[in-house]
């Protein structure tokens, strides 16, 4: 691994060095795909998916209708894509969230509640992706469901790694417990004092993780 490392340390010196000798190379251009993907993440979020129509995401993100076509054979493939790409973020962000309290299970979790609350209380939130796609999308055969399904069972794991790192007496049930709090934090959104409901949940959260980590 050390040599590994000081050689991997060695070609980025390198590399540095040879961009001091030459021009910056431009950005590379996103891909036709990329610039959909990006388009219909933004407008989906926003404004729902079944209100943007394909011939708007065509138009927004400036590609051609055989490009797109081409990229995604269906609307249904595209919020496939779509909720993916949701998902891949919100593992990035979790695990920066936690990361910031390494080996300390009880405040990573609560690190969690605080960061989600803060975020269903800012100005860009519009609900989670996932819950508001199952509204628009009720019926079970739906593509767009079994992501959502592969997602929640990610989180549930992940819950119950960390109630069973913090000494929860019955990790499966801690962590539907907390799956259950996270999934309603949106609502701190519509109160008449969000800052006040987003502090109230997060204390919530800790008072259920003393109950069911306590000896």
């Amino acid at each position: 691994m050390g040599n590994q490392s000081q050689a991997s340390g060695a070609q980025r010196a390198g590399a540095q060095r040879a961009g001091e000798r030459s021009p910056a190379a431009p950005p590379k251009a996103a891909s036709a795909r990329e610039r959909i993907l990006e388009t219909a993440r933004d407008s989906f979020y926003r404004e729902g998916i079944r209100a943007v129509g394909v011939d708007t995401l065509i138009a927004r993100s400036g590609v051609a209708k055989m490009s797109f076509y081409r990229s995604f054979r269906s609307k249904d493939e595209l919020v496939c894509a779509y909720l993916e790409a949701s998902a891949a973020e919100y593992w990035q962000w979790w695990d920066e969230v936690i990361g910031a309290h390494a080996h300390a299970p009880r405040k990573q979790l609560r690190a969690l509640f605080a960061a989600t609350v803060a975020y269903a209380i800012s100005a860009e939130y519009r609900g989670c992706p996932f819950g508001n796609t199952l509204v628009e999308f009720p019926d079970e055969r739906h593509p767009a469901r079994a992501v959502i399904a592969r997602f929640k069972a990610e989180r549930h794991a992940r819950l119950r790694e960390l109630a069973k790192a913090a000494g929860a007496r019955d990790p499966e049930r801690l962590a539907d417990q907390l799956g259950i709090m996270l999934e309603g934090s949106g609502f701190c959104a519509e109160a008449a004092r969000p800052a006040g409901r987003a502090s109230a949940l997060v204390r919530a959260a800790e008072t259920l993780i003393d109950a069911e980590t306590r000896p």
